[in-house]
Parts: structure tokens; C-alpha cells; sequence
């Protein structure tokens, strides 16, 4: 009769102790690699949201800007009469404007 083993062999002990190891390479490989769950998709997800952040921070300075130009031109007639001069040209009445043209190379020279 065949006698029973008591227990694993050397060979067997060194693979069931390499058995967790490999199942944690595995296991990161799958956290690295593992399409739209892996590290990478994070950190990508993470840097679009960064750009979403700060593009609102920008958006919302230029909205109190503008709220604050609004408010002027409704309350403020000198800042609309200054706009509505360097802006658009216009004038009160009896004004004139004069553009004068600087000399040019040919008129300095003597």
C-alpha cells in the first residue's frame, strides 16, 4: 500500500508562497491599465476638472466685471458720456473734433 502525505513538498510551498504575490501584480496591473478605471483615467479626470475650476474662477471675475459696467452705465451719465465719446465718437453739441496728424520724416528734416 501507498503511504499518504503528511504535507507539500518544498517545490509546492514555494509556489502557493509565490501565488499571493503574483495575485497582487495582478491586481495592480488591472488598477494601472484597466480602461476607464485605471490610475491614469484618474489623474486625467482630475487635471479636466483643475481646468474646469479654474476656468470658473476666470468666468466669474469677468461676470462681476461686466455687472459692474452695467451698473455704471445705468447710474453713472459721466461714465456713459465718456464711453459713448471714446467709444463711438460723439459729440455734445457746438463741439468740434480736429485730428492732427503727426509731421512726417520728410517735413523735419531741414
Amino acid at each position: 500500500m501507498r503511504q499518504r502525505r503528511q504535507g507539500f513538498n518544498r517545490r509546492e510551498k514555494r509556489a502557493l508562497a509565490r501565488l499571493p504575490l503574483a495575485a497582487l501584480v495582478l491586481a495592480l496591473l488591472f488598477l494601472a491599465f484597466a480602461p476607464g478605471r485605471s490610475l491614469r483615467s484618474l489623474r486625467q479626470v482630475r487635471q479636466q476638472a483643475e481646468a474646469v475650476t479654474e476656468e470658473n474662477k476666470i468666468l466669474l471675475r469677468e461676470t462681476v466685471q461686466l455687472n459692474e459696467e452695467i451698473r455704471l452705465l445705468q447710474h453713472d451719465e459721466r461714465h456713459l458720456e465718456k464711453i459713448a465719446r471714446e467709444k463711438y465718437g460723439m459729440l455734445k453739441k457746438n463741439e468740434e473734433v480736429y485730428y492732427v496728424s503727426p509731421p512726417s520724416l520728410e517735413e523735419k528734416s531741414p
